[in-house]
């Protein structure tokens, strides 16, 4: 492809060109894939029996869990606009579980890439903001949340984290 660091490509651009998806989507492919023939497996097989056992006892940890693997399962499943109760039935039929996969993987992919790049051209074409410095007795205070601080570099950065927070949720409320 002949690409250097120094052309500034995009990511999704070298995708493009190399004519491959992005990692997620070829980790969910390959779940997706693996799950379908898990769920065609007999029910005496070892991997069918641990992907759906459940722990009789015992607590998950207060906080922030670790995701089990049917629970990244499902999310890989909304995210590919299948539906997670009719997954199996849908698994059951392999060539047509195959074609489903790989449907709704490049369709995720496309969105995917797509979005990417309608977030980098809003960034690029939103005019940098202008930072105003209400600097008093050596300290920089923000004006959104009256943090202080010693040094420009900090303050900078610390403003633009609220830009990137307010882009955020004006992109959340937004349909």
């Amino acid at each position: 492809m002949k690409i250097s660091w120094s052309d500034r490509v995009r990511n999704t651009e070298v995708l493009r060109r190399a004519n491959v998806g992005g990692i997620e989507s070829y980790l969910m492919r390959r779940q997706l894939r693996w799950c379908g023939h898990v769920s065609r497996m007999a029910e005496d097989r070892v991997a069918k029996r641990v992907f759906y056992s459940e722990l009789r006892e015992g607590k998950r940890k207060h906080g922030g869990q670790h995701l089990r693997y049917k629970d990244v399962l499902k999310r890989h499943l909304k995210r590919c606009d299948i539906e997670p109760s009719k997954w199996e039935d849908l698994a059951a039929q392999r060539p047509e579980w195959r074609h489903l996969v790989k449907t709704k993987i490049d369709n995720f992919e496309k969105r995917r890439i797509l979005e990417l790049d309608a977030k980098r051209d809003e960034l690029k074409a939103r005019p940098p903001a202008a930072i105003y410095y209400n600097y008093l007795n050596g300290v920089l205070t923000c004006p959104h949340c009256a943090r202080e601080f010693t040094a420009k570099i900090g303050y900078v950065s610390h403003i633009r984290a609220h830009e990137r927070r307010n882009l955020c949720r004006s992109r959340q409320r937004s349909p």
